[in-house]
């Protein structure tokens, strides 16, 4: 579709032919180029401590690279301290995110229980929709049992918001650890974390969202299985959808092995070559809903401390990877358009999280948040963070171009505005 785009404050306000430019506007001249909405990364840890690992990444660094590729909306989580209400949670994180580039959404994660109610209802109704439990983690305080999962849907869709869900089965994961494994050994990650954890752990979530209706999101789905048991409960009516994360699409276990595999742990682990051949293919025939990255980027310093697998924190960087390698995956080697490519990346997260048509795509009254792109001939390097911390796919390099990059109307990053990347 070859159309003009009109801005006023911040919003679209016309798309059509013949628009032209009212009196002391601007013209930003993309009449070669694509312009499809910007897009979001709905998992991104920043500006937070993990345990007793600090992020390498403050939300202002991991702004400046997700403009940088046509990502201007985040999606961080709020997990709720000892002795805070949810709206002091909300608070404590939004204040670190003042200042960022891209607009910063939470997820919240209620630590007490029973939940407050009343102050889950005031949250949703002022736009906070999205809720995040774990089904492992015990040793964290993060652990929710599946028959408390059954009370907190049950609520949670009368008020109209959504779960998002990490699934690992805690007692297939138990089970696992009983196991005689290395505890120096990387790869010894894959065996203490099975995929089977992952596949119970979906099944038993996939279940209590079809008998109650809430509307559940799987955050970064690993394995094949995963995303069949997720698919074919949305085909049956099932109220649940699933992501998953650059680095299973296109890394597997192996990088687990030799001196530098602890700098390749995360949870869950990469998965065998099969499985991520698999996840794939099952990806690029639609039958993933959205990708998204789990960005959790840490020091070097940290991630080389030495010691047993427990001490290594665990995650992946993968931000300013989202696009590029998305665009790679898809659009060149599997012939997406980009119309495609922008549903994944613009319009599903824009849906989940309650904020299309606001974001996520473009017409009148749409935020003007929008990206130019174009392909170049020389391939230009991935940079998952502009962060001290070791990148998963350091090498690789993408065609993409991404020349202009707007959030509410405002040129905010691209390579013509000198916003691009290079290693």
């Amino acid at each position: 579709m070859r159309a003009d785009v009109r801005v006023e404050g911040g919003r679209i306000a016309a798309v059509g032919e013949g628009l032209g430019c009212p009196p002391g506007g601007e013209v930003l001249d993309v009449s070669s180029l694509d312009v499809l909405p910007a897009f979001a990364d709905l998992h991104v840890h920043a500006g937070d401590r993990i345990g007793r690992f600090g992020l390498a990444d403050s939300w202002g660094s991991a702004s400046q690279v997700a403009v940088a590729t046509g990502i201007t909306t985040l999606f961080g989580f709020a997990t709720q301290a000892p002795g805070e209400t949810l709206s002091e949670t909300l608070k404590r994180c939004q204040r670190r995110a003042e200042g960022a580039l891209c607009q910063v959404c939470f997820h919240l994660t209620p630590t007490t229980w029973p939940w407050d109610w009343e102050e889950v209802a005031a949250t949703v109704a002022q736009g906070v929709r999205t809720f995040k439990l774990y089904t492992t983690y015990r040793e964290a305080g993060l652990y929710t049992p599946y028959r408390r999962f059954a009370v907190v849907m049950r609520r949670l869709v009368r008020l109209g918001g959504r779960l998002l869900v990490h699934c690992e089965d805690e007692g297939v994961l138990a089970a696992a650890a009983t196991g005689a494994v290395d505890p120096s050994d990387p790869f010894s990650h894959t065996w203490r974390r099975p995929a089977a954890a992952e596949v119970e752990g979906i099944r038993r979530i996939v279940a209590l969202a079809r008998e109650t209706g809430c509307p559940t999101h799987v955050v970064h789905v690993s394995t094949a299985a995963g995303v069949r048991l997720v698919a074919a409960a949305r085909a049956s009516g099932a109220p649940v959808t699933c992501e998953t994360a650059p680095h299973y699409l296109l890394l597997d276990q192996e990088r687990l092995r030799g001196a530098g595999g602890h700098r390749f742990l995360c949870t869950p682990p990469l998965r065998d070559e099969a499985t991520r051949h698999e996840l794939e293919q099952l990806a690029a025939a639609g039958a993933v809903d959205l990708f998204a990255t789990d960005h959790c980027a840490f020091s070097r310093q940290d991630k080389d401390a030495g010691g047993e697998l427990a001490a290594v924190p665990q995650g992946l960087p993968g931000l300013g990877g989202l696009v590029p390698l998305s665009y790679e995956l898809f659009v060149v080697r599997h012939r997406w358009t980009l119309g495609e490519l922008a549903e994944k990346l613009a319009a599903a997260p824009a849906r989940l999280a309650g904020l299309y048509p606001r974001k996520g795509c473009i017409r009148a009254g749409a935020d003007a948040d929008l990206v130019v792109l174009t392909t170049s001939p020389t391939p230009r390097p991935v940079r998952t963070t502009v962060a001290d911390s070791y990148d998963p796919f350091a090498g690789w390099s993408s065609t993409l171009d991404v020349r202009w990059v707007l959030r509410g109307g405002v040129v905010v990053g691209g390579s013509a505005a000198g916003g691009a990347f290079h290693g």
